[in-house]
């Protein structure tokens, strides 16, 4: 059965306009416009194609009919956790992939679910999910896999500018993401990866992993790297040497994280083994994950974004800056989406608030890297 959806609310706040504004605008009551807001009633013709005049945009986008979510069969991107019966879904090269999301994990409990889980107790796929979102929607989604917490400011941004566009993050280290896009997993795939032989960040990494296939790369902004430290640093944490002292408590980021890549590679260069880390071998999934550790005392440091140490009130110590990218296939560069994404990195407003969150340098945000094509290599 088909219900009637409003993106109203979202347009008129895009616009600047107070509900009294855009009332008197549009000739209704106050009332009225907050009644149709709330999706608890449906417009006339003429007062949908007055309020579409007076915010500058089509009846669409305000007002569409969805029609009920059902059920679908689709391939597991992970395995399955007991007790987890929520996931993202998206249509990846005609068919569909669902990300779990772990109840455990207190990060994915913020991440409104596209699907629950109706028959999901075998070890492998496929899998059948009962859809909590119309299905036209859930094809309209974008699969991204990253580790950067920037990408939540992308998501919301991209909706905001299209309503209806959802573009879903999921939590992954740099290799872990280019993995998943060659296995057709994700749409898009975030990386912030160094190559020391060629003084380059990414492309090596993209070229070896997807051989002579044609890819674009997209810089979604430069970021700072260091170490996350309590407030005040009482451990005088400044340099990687520093933990190599015995009674430090270090967090590290799994294999495969640019975090754990740029550690590795500043304890080469101060000739400080990975042995002499205490610590070096406990591992989390995340620069927020790292952060909440250091934040609630399980550790003293670990490597981490600028951003997620100062989500969790912490101190600190900048050791790089790294150029982090968007990755994608290029025969999906014409599709809409992906323009969609482009166009919103670009945007003033996403640069201004990434900008705002702390870390981030936005003025290449947007800029066509290269485009890797089979023998050749294109650079603007």
């Amino acid at each position: 059965m088909a219900r009637l959806e409003t993106g109203l609310r979202r347009v008129r706040l895009r616009s600047g306009l107070t509900q009294s504004e855009l009332a008197g605008r549009a000739g209704i009551s106050r009332q009225t416009l907050n009644v149709l807001e709330s999706g608890r009633g449906q417009p006339a013709t003429l007062i949908a194609l007055r309020l579409a005049r007076v915010l500058g945009c089509r009846v669409e986008e305000l007002f569409w009919l969805r029609d009920e979510g059902g059920e679908v069969t689709a391939e597991l991107a992970a395995p399955l956790r007991q007790g987890t019966e929520r996931a993202l879904l998206g249509s990846v090269a005609n068919r569909w992939v669902a990300h779990p999301l772990p109840a455990e994990d207190p990060f994915a409990l913020t991440t409104p679910a596209d699907a629950l889980f109706v028959h999901a107790r075998g070890k492998t796929p496929p899998v059948r999910l009962r859809a909590l979102r119309p299905i036209e929607a859930l094809e309209a989604n974008v699969l991204l896999s990253g580790c950067d917490p920037g990408l939540a400011v992308l998501a919301g941004r991209v909706q905001d500018r299209w309503p209806g566009q959802r573009l879903c993050w999921i939590a992954g280290s740099s290799d872990a993401s280019l993995a998943a896009l060659g296995r057709g997993l994700v749409h898009v795939a975030g990386a912030h990866l160094f190559d020391e032989e060629t003084g380059e960040y990414n492309l090596p990494f993209v070229r070896r992993a997807f051989g002579g296939r044609p890819m674009v790369v997209v810089t979604f902004a430069h970021l700072e790297e260091g170490f996350a430290v309590p407030k005040g640093n009482p451990l005088r944490i400044r340099k990687p040497q520093d933990i190599a002292r015995p009674k430090i408590r270090f967090v590290n980021r799994e294999p495969g994280a640019g975090a754990r890549r740029l550690l590795d590679r500043l304890l080469r260069k101060a000739k400080v083994p990975p042995s002499a880390v205490p610590g070096y071998a406990r591992q989390l999934g995340g620069h927020l994950q790292v952060a909440q550790a250091v934040a609630m005392g399980a550790a003293d440091t670990g490597v981490v974004a600028r951003s997620a140490a100062i989500a969790h009130g912490l101190d600190f110590v900048p050791l790089s800056e790294e150029r982090f990218d968007l990755v994608f296939p290029k025969e999906w560069s014409t599709d809409p989406r992906a323009g969609r994404i482009v166009e919103t990195l670009e945007a003033r407003a996403f640069r201004r608030e990434l900008a705002s969150v702390g870390g981030y340098d936005t003025r290449e945000s947007g800029h066509l890297v290269t485009e890797l094509n089979p023998g050749k290599v294109r650079r603007d």
